[in-house]
């Protein structure tokens, strides 16, 4: 499985997904839908631009098996259960 950045995801454009920032999901792509680039999961980019604010990305329902959210990872990588493809 792959492991990414917790500062990009995946957005679907024309029926592809596409790898891209956390600032154009949320700029330029803000009404498709968006996945975890490490588990698939849907995700949403939190935040803030203002001063130092920083974009999060956030599950929209975590679970065990993604690297990305070190908090909760278990250590072992596995497909989120309602992955979108």
């Amino acid at each position: 499985m792959l492991t990414a950045s917790n500062q990009t995801c995946e957005v679907k454009v024309e029926g592809t997904w596409r790898s891209t920032t956390l600032v154009e999901a949320r700029g330029l792509y803000s009404m498709v839908p968006k996945r975890c680039p490490a588990c698939h999961g849907q995700v949403i980019v939190s935040g803030s631009y203002i001063g130092a604010g920083r974009l999060n990305l956030q599950h929209r329902r975590s679970h065990t098996g993604c690297p990305i959210k070190s908090e909760t990872y278990s250590g072992r990588p596995s497909p989120h259960p309602q992955a979108l493809t």
